[in-house]
């Protein structure tokens, strides 16, 4: 199954889907299907194919009051055990999503690789209904933040010349494309910025769980369900039973989730950056 991408025809330029020339109306804005780029397809097949990266550069991450930690270490708080470990996979499973989705604020960061490419993530959630964060995939990236039900997209230019030529790069560089979480063209991408929607595809996408041996994420000791492929769910046993790891079986693929309930300011991005896609209909 191909990953879905967005891509932008511009007055009949050669547009990237599945590598065939294509045309569409003058400055339609629609979604496609080609290989490369995935919104929702490169976390929900996490466990099928598989995420630490640094911050992208040329990408406004989020503001937290500190700096990002690399583990998930306890607070005094989060040493009290809560006993997960001596539920059924089921209940640990259940109990985990509803505190990762409960989470005021947690950042998702790693690497995938699929099909021989490779690409990183990183992404800060405030709640449901913001979210900001970068995907590289290989030289090319692209920043997605939503905003209430407002979405916006930033590439870079190896990104949008690799979808809209020269002529999408004059249009787009350096500037901010926005849509809606309503535009159905859009639909891929808005599960990208749900953290509870994203955890729940990864999961579903493996199938039946079972418990495995007890571990550690960043010095905090967890219980581990292990998928019938050896994907691996880190669950906190201390604390509120957070997932902390997701892990793909293979070095290339992993999902660390962390910096849970730090504040996180996710602001708009300035007016003129902006261009509306709409209006490119």
């Amino acid at each position: 199954m191909a990953p879905s991408i967005l891509f932008l025809d511009i007055g009949g330029d050669r547009l990237l889907n599945e590598r065939k020339d294509i045309g569409v109306p003058h400055h339609r804005l629609r979604a496609g299907r080609a290989p490369g780029l995935s919104a929702a397809l490169l976390l929900t097949v996490a466990f099928a194919v598989g995420c630490g990266p640094a911050e992208d550069k040329g990408a406004a991450p989020a503001k937290a009051s500190a700096p990002a930690s690399p583990s998930a270490a306890p607070t005094p708080a989060s040493a009290i055990p809560n006993g997960v470990e001596k539920l059924k996979a089921a209940e640990i499973l259940r109990r985990a999503r509803k505190a990762t989705a409960s989470a005021k604020s947690l950042r998702m960061r790693g690497r995938i690789q699929e099909d021989g490419e490779k690409y990183r993530l990183d992404f800060r959630f405030a709640g449901k209904a913001k979210a900001t964060g970068t995907f590289k995939m290989g030289a090319q990236s692209v920043q997605i933040t939503r905003i209430g039900k407002d979405l916006y997209l930033k590439g870079d230019d190896a990104f949008w010349k690799s979808i809209g030529g020269k002529a999408a790069v004059q249009l787009l560089s350096g500037k901010q494309l926005k849509t809606t979480t309503k535009n159905p063209d859009f639909k891929d991408i808005d599960p990208v910025t749900d953290p509870s929607a994203l955890l729940a595809e990864a999961v579903k996408s493996v199938g039946s769980w079972k418990k495995g041996v007890p571990g550690t994420v960043g010095g905090v000791p967890t219980v581990t369900l292990v998928g019938s492929s050896g994907e691996k769910v880190h669950v906190a046993t201390r604390g509120e039973p957070y997932v902390l790891l997701l892990d793909g079986g293979d070095p290339a693929d992993k999902i660390e989730y962390l910096d849970y309930d730090e504040p996180v300011d996710i602001p708009r991005p300035p007016a003129k950056t902006i261009v509306d896609a709409d209006a490119l209909n």
